[in-house]
């Protein structure tokens, strides 16, 4: 059994790094600290994605049928994204957080990748 600290693990590593915290069923649960907003859009057409807001408030927008849709989580919340659905993860002014992906993960920088 292997137990870790979460923000302990988090703030041993620059702002930004992903960190492989502990495998799970040939995956892995992953940790990041990061202040703003993904330049990117991602998506996970396999399977729906977990999180984890450990500290501070995260923002994600989703596009969702009626547009881009924006959701502020507090900290100490969970919350899962649909697979399928695109998304671009963020926090103004950071945030802690641990996340659960187990399946494949798309991105794109178009202003709106449904299309």
């Amino acid at each position: 059994m292997k137990i870790k600290h979460l923000i302990e693990e988090i703030r041993n590593q620059p702002s930004g790094t992903f960190i492989d915290l502990l495998p799970f069923n040939d995956h892995h649960f992953g940790a990041l600290d990061i202040v703003g907003v993904s330049p990117v859009w991602e998506m996970h057409p396999d399977t729906d994605e977990f999180f984890y807001v450990a500290e501070g408030e995260a923002e994600f927008v989703l596009l969702e049928d009626r547009g881009a849709v924006t959701y502020k989580i507090s900290e100490g919340s969970v919350f899962s994204i649909p697979r399928g659905v695109w998304h671009k993860p963020g926090s103004p002014n950071g945030m802690k957080i641990m996340y659960f992906t187990p399946g494949k993960s798309i991105h794109s920088d178009a202003e709106d990748p449904r299309i």
